[in-house]
């Protein structure tokens, strides 16, 4: 047998690197690109449902291995849980995969990689959770919150105690429910190629269906189109880019013009730079900043199919940097810090299981150490927006409020929101941030906050 083609080996490889801390499962599957296009379109197709599947189902699929294991689930070796999950995945969640199937396909993972006693053992587990699984019911939600949380919303056990502590158990079923379910593509028009309706025919021909974004004048949003993004109609012609809703609404505060001389202090791969591009009509500067140089050229081919040429990359220290390390002070600034990602946990599935209390503060201490130096680039009168993919009180508004504490040049800029996301103002009092959640949106978890610096 040719493991190196059989899709379970590969998607086994995937799991257990996505396991690892520091990295993204995107990142592990970027790395196994050639081995996955080697796999014919079916075999793809089920390598992705089982990676994907095992982290979105983690809490259930740990259920059951519990329940059909005479071992503890901690004795356990982790090869081994791995392709148990990956079993159990394909027992419950795959309708496909008859259950014949789906335990010898285990059995003959598990012989190379784990030996033959392991075998014998994933055998016997994944036999009584076949025949059981349907009579092991979820912990009921009013007696045992946490653990319904772990069981049918994967939600780590410490993530579900903060959320039931602070929102409630209404508010936290809703929001673990939205987290599970899988989340749009979203795309945002390139308006100088085309407008958002006529991208929309273009979908219609093609027979996919999509609808506008609620609130981003840009954004379409597609449900089931089956199809790859390279293969949409209108990619290589460079008609639109993949964005969520919320990111496309960081760049709209932020308000980029034409000329402007404009910083993204943590440019990542760019969407974020190329949507403020756009909106400067690819007139003026965008400073591209981020550390790791490798994403450069992923920002350049992107920035290649949608015809800008006004980004320049810099690769600066951000929480070090000063006046001297650039040329001159910007118009505006982003930062869109780097963050637990709490807020796109459907997206990232693997991030549920990675993330821990203590890692919030360690991510706080540097985002006010990265707002900060961003800030002291900021021209006097200029614009600051501070955004993360994370809905935390310490990632968010502690941050923000830590920041205007000490930095007595900047102010809060309610008008803004006015301005830029007159929605956001439709009620309540003046607000210069905001938190959007998408147990009711429709789109990530994403904070948002606008800040000026005084003249």
């Amino acid at each position: 047998m040719n493991m190196t083609a059989d899709p379970r080996y590969i998607a086994f490889t995937l799991i257990e690197a996505g396991q690892k801390p520091f990295l993204p499962l995107d990142r592990a599957i970027e790395d196994a690109a050639q081995k996955l296009d080697r796999l014919s379109q079916k075999n793809k197709g089920l390598c992705h449902a089982i990676v994907f599947g095992v982290f979105r189902h983690r809490g259930r699929i740990d259920q059951l291995i519990c329940h059909g294991s005479k071992l503890a689930f901690d004795r356990i070796d982790p090869k081994v849980k791995t392709i148990l999950r990956m079993g159990v995945f394909q027992l419950v969640f795959l309708d496909r995969v008859p259950d014949f199937a789906a335990i010898h396909t285990s059995i003959e993972l598990a012989k190379p990689i784990c030996g033959k006693k392991a075998s014998g053992f994933i055998n016997a587990v994944l036999r009584n959770i076949a025949r059981s699984h349907q009579n092991v019911a979820l912990p009921c939600s009013h007696k045992d919150l946490i653990g319904h949380l772990t069981a049918a919303f994967s939600i780590p056990p410490w993530l579900g105690k903060r959320w039931a502590a602070r929102y409630g158990e209404k508010k936290t079923l809703a929001l673990a429910a939205a987290l599970m379910a899988l989340p749009p593509l979203t795309l945002r028009v390139n308006p100088r190629k085309i407008s958002r309706e006529d991208l929309t025919a273009n979908f219609e021909r093609a027979g996919i269906k999509t609808q506008t974004t609620r609130f981003s004048p840009l954004g379409l949003q597609l449900r089931t189109s089956g199809i790859a993004i390279p293969d949409l109609p209108g990619f290589n012609a460079g008609l639109f880019q993949v964005q969520d809703e919320a990111a496309q609404l960081a760049v709209q505060l932020l308000g980029p013009r034409p000329g402007e001389n404009i910083l993204d202090a943590c440019a990542g791969l760019g969407t974020k730079t190329c949507h403020m591009a756009l909106e400067m009509d690819n007139t003026g500067c965008i400073t591209a900043n981020d550390t790791g140089e490798s994403k450069a050229g992923r920002l350049a081919g992107e920035a290649g199919r949608l015809d800008i040429d006004i980004i320049h990359n810099t690769h600066v220290d951000m929480t070090r940097a000063g006046v001297n390390d650039f040329s001159f002070y910007f118009d505006r600034v982003l930062v869109d810090a780097p963050c637990t990602g709490l807020g796109v946990l459907a997206r990232n599935p693997d991030s549920r299981w990675k993330r821990r209390s203590k890692e919030m503060m360690r991510m706080a201490a540097l985002q006010k150490k990265i707002l900060n130096g961003s800030a002291n680039l900021v021209i006097p009168g200029g614009v600051l927006v501070y955004a993360v993919c994370s809905c935390e009180p310490e990632e968010t508004t502690q941050v923000i409020q830590r920041f205007l504490d000490k930095r007595k040049d900047f102010a809060p800029d309610p008008s803004g929101f006015e301005a830029h996301l007159p929605f956001f103002c439709e009620s309540g009092p003046k607000a210069f941030n905001k938190t959007t959640f998408p147990d009711h949106l429709d789109m990530d978890g994403f904070f948002i906050a606008r800040m000026r610096r005084k003249k």
